[in-house]
């Protein structure tokens, strides 16, 4: 019988041989279960350019191959998408509140699929962001085209947005079971509802 660090090591190998390398920080001492703790896991390509990072600590974005701050927690698990140039294409973050998957256009977000918790009240989300003119470069606001959620408070609400982010057409069945169907203008004013 193989043993799992075998396994694991000839698979490393393999994506080594791939012109894959791997690298991590410093290990810390040996648990009784003999693991080894790691604060991150990065697989950069040949070229040295970051794929896969795996870091218990909030990272900093890369896109355009600079670095930039991040929002969200400090200390949770991140996993971050890199494509073939080293830039973010999209993530995972999780911690003891809640989980976020991320998948981003060339400058930004495009969709995020997202749950959150704290006590008995809760949520879950998916979020597919507008694509906004790539010649805008960074740090323009991503709109949201399509808003689709159901909370614990709220009930379950789709919500189709202009290119602006305002939601114009939602729908929704609130905690008691009471559905309705409203028309907004872009002030986010009912003009018909049903």
């Amino acid at each position: 019988m193989t043993d799992r660090r075998t396994v694991i090591g000839a698979s490393l190998a393999t994506i080594a041989g791939a012109g894959l390398g791997l690298s991590a920080t410093t290990p810390a001492a040996a648990e009784t279960t003999g693991q080894t703790v790691r604060c991150s896991f990065k697989v950069v390509d040949k070229r040295g350019r970051q794929r896969f990072l795996a870091v218990t600590t909030k990272p900093p974005a890369i896109v355009g191959g600079k670095e930039y701050p991040r929002q969200g927690p400090e200390n949770s698990s991140y996993l971050v998408f890199n494509d073939e140039n080293g830039d973010e294409k999209g993530g995972i973050v999780a911690d003891s509140h809640g989980a976020l998957v991320s998948l981003d256009y060339a400058t930004g977000d495009a969709i995020h699929l997202q749950t959150g918790w704290q006590d008995k009240r809760g949520g879950a989300s998916l979020i597919m962001n507008h694509m906004p003119d790539p010649a805008s470069g960074l740090g323009i606001r991503h709109f949201p085209g399509v808003e689709l959620f159901t909370s614990t408070e709220l009930g379950s609400v789709l919500s189709l947005c202009d290119t602006q982010g305002r939601p114009r057409i939602r729908l929704r069945v609130a905690m008691d079971g009471t559905p309705s169907i409203s028309v907004l203008d872009e002030d986010g004013t009912t003009v018909r509802s049903l």
